[in-house]
């Protein structure tokens, strides 16, 4: 049998590929990359200040902070609408302003500011006085024995306007990159129970609840449409948080910190992150991936992208403080690299984080820098894959044509997009979370789809950048699919 035109090529180049395995692995990824940190702390982290917390992140190879500044109820800044924090008064007599201090430390290194709002949960920040004062007023949830929380009821209007002041004033005062949610959810257990939880779900179901609350608990009868009123009611806060984020100062972005499990979510605290997407309710999502073990991390990612499906960025929520050292830190990067993760942030940066932490990091997985992701100010396309399997055994390569079924994808615009705009956008394939090499073809369809191929050359993980390059010089938007598996053939 002869071989196939062009095939010694290949040939002389197997080698070559054989002796330098990271050829076909590509390099790092370029592009942007959230690169981000949560912290409680609302001064930095402690005898540090916040000079000090944002140059240690910026100097690491990070972009992002996500510092907790407002718990809803009390704040750490001077507010109106919550209680300023007993600590921001100075021995003048006048208020301090963390959240100013952070921002100016944040814009000074090229931080992105990301403010985490504590929603539903008081927290040990919040003034006892002022936990005291709702608790009083009914505004806050029950157990099933009669106990009280320190959770306020989502579904009370007294309660969302609150949200709705808040997040008001913090982005019209304060120029932040975007207003992070945390807490936004019912609390484990058996919740709520309270009196005003009882009038307002016998009002929605249109009738009297006979046990209550046996028939709303685990394995009674109205359970389900129980915990789906409950689902409801944190959807309806996210709702008023993004009307109000965006009304206040549109390009602010809105996010929020959700549990790992999204299914077990819906039922143990009422949180529906799958559904918020689907409205259009986030920008993006940080879903709380917490473990040691980096398989379980991964576990949990792929099945939020997949249910999130590249409707807008993931970016994995990773808990330092369960790693038992900076390498399972640093796999469970790279294992949210390779899944197609847009970035990640780690909980929580601390002094030991900070000094033993990062620099592991900015040896391996933070070395070469990125810009963090804006995509969010667009609308995402949608990404429709199609082909990808091995039609041969690898091993075929060496004797005739390669057998791939060549990667496709459709790209769709919600909209016609402008020959420059069309022209700005350049596609680029990863493969494993890497710059893939290999051949893209695209062409355009129409204004508004674009159509993208590639013979992918092993099996693996593949996803497709999209950046925007504009004439100013100004870091490109980027835009990713989900991943798409390349199988080998049975």
């Amino acid at each position: 049998m002869n071989p196939p035109p062009g095939s010694w090529r290949f040939l002389l180049l197997l080698p070559l590929l054989m002796l330098f395995p990271s050829f076909l692995h590509g390099q790092e990824a370029g592009g942007t990359e959230l690169r981000g940190a949560w912290i409680h702390s609302p001064r930095g982290i402690p005898g540090w200040g916040w000079e000090a917390t944002a140059k240690a992140l910026a100097d690491h190879g990070f972009n992002a902070l996500f510092a907790n500044l407002s718990w809803t109820v009390s704040s750490d800044y001077p507010s109106q609408y919550s209680v300023p924090h007993p600590a921001l008064r100075q021995k003048d007599g006048s208020m301090g302003d963390w959240l100013q201090e952070c921002l100016d430390a944040c814009r000074k290194h090229g931080l992105q500011l990301h403010v985490w709002v504590v929603v539903c949960n008081m927290g040990e920040h919040t003034p006892a006085s002022a936990k005291e004062a709702l608790r009083k007023a009914g505004r806050t949830q029950v157990d099933a024995d009669g106990a009280p929380s320190d959770y306020l009821a989502p579904q009370l209007p007294e309660n969302q306007e609150l949200l709705r002041l808040v997040l008001t004033e913090l982005v019209t005062q304060y120029p932040v990159d975007g207003v992070h949610l945390d807490y936004i959810r019912y609390p484990l257990g058996k919740y709520d129970c309270s009196p005003a939880a009882r009038r307002d779900f016998q009002k929605a179901l249109g009738r009297e609840v006979a046990d209550w609350p046996g028939d709303v608990m685990p394995g009674g009868p109205l359970r389900e449409p129980y915990r789906q009123w409950c689902r409801d009611n944190v959807t309806a806060l996210v709702r008023i948080a993004r009307e109000a984020v965006r009304r206040a100062r549109p390009g602010v972005a809105l996010s929020a910190a959700v549990y790992g499990y999204w299914d077990g979510a819906r039922e143990s605290v009422a949180q529906d992150a799958a559904r918020w997407v689907e409205e259009g309710l986030v920008d993006f999502l940080v879903p709380m991936n917490y473990s040691g073990k980096p398989q379980e991390a991964a576990g949990w990612l792929e099945a939020q992208l997949q249910a999130v499906d590249g409707r807008v960025p993931v970016f994995s929520g990773l808990a330092n403080y369960m790693c038992d050292s900076p390498e399972v830190l640093r796999q469970e990067i790279r294992e949210a690299r390779i899944l197609g993760a847009e970035g990640f942030v780690c909980f929580q940066l601390k002094e030991e984080f900070a000094r033993k932490w990062l620099p592991v990091l900015k040896g391996t997985e933070t070395a070469t820098p990125a810009p963090p992701p804006k995509a969010w100010d667009a609308p995402r396309p949608r990404w429709e894959w199609s082909g990808g399997a091995w039609r041969n055994p690898p091993w075929y390569l060496f004797w005739q044509r390669p057998g791939h079924v060549p990667l496709v994808c459709q790209v769709r615009f919600p909209q016609p997009l402008a020959a420059r705009e069309r022209k700005a956008l350049r596609p680029r394939l990863l493969f494993q979370g890497r710059s893939a090499p290999g051949k893209v073809q695209a062409q355009w369809l129409d204004e508004a789809t674009l159509r993208l191929e590639t013979l992918p050359l092993e099996d693996g993980l593949y996803q497709w950048c999209l950046e925007e390059h504009s004439p100013e010089g100004k870091p490109p938007r980027v835009w990713k699919s989900t991943v798409r598996r390349v199988l080998p053939a049975p």
